[in-house]
């Protein structure tokens, strides 16, 4: 899960690149584009792998009733424990929807910055 000081830092970058690509400072914003393949292959990679763990707990929690119902009744005792452990999976997953959300978001604000650069930003201009 993001802590919000990494979201006001995100956050922070974009007023920042915003801010370069107005004055088509080739500086700050090149880096920024150059980098930006790099770090959307790492978001997918990290979200992959905790939509892989989270789809691995639900069978393992799906698995574990299916053992317990076939057992017999299943104790009060029993179903809580599994209630909640749902609950946590479904937290992780709302966790990941809205990081997802929120890098879909993010990815169209870079890629309209970036269309709006090449377009208003001739190559050779360095306007500061």
């Amino acid at each position: 899960m993001m802590p919000l000081f990494f979201l006001a830092a995100m956050s922070a970058d974009l007023d920042a690149l915003d801010q370069a690509v107005a004055h088509c400072d080739r500086g700050t914003a090149n880096p920024a584009f150059s980098a930006e393949a790099g770090r959307r292959s790492a978001f997918l990679l990290q979200t992959y792998r905790e939509q892989e763990a989270i789809v691995a707990a639900r069978l393992d929690l799906s698995q574990r009733r299916a053992t317990l119902r076939d057992a017999g009744a299943i104790k009060s005792a029993d179903e809580k424990k599994l209630s909640l452990e749902e609950a946590a999976i479904e937290d992780r997953q709302r966790a990941l929807n809205d990081q997802r959300m929120l890098e879909g978001i993010r990815q169209d604000t870079m890629d309209s910055m970036r269309r709006y650069f090449l377009m208003n930003c001739p190559a050779g201009r360095t306007d500061k």
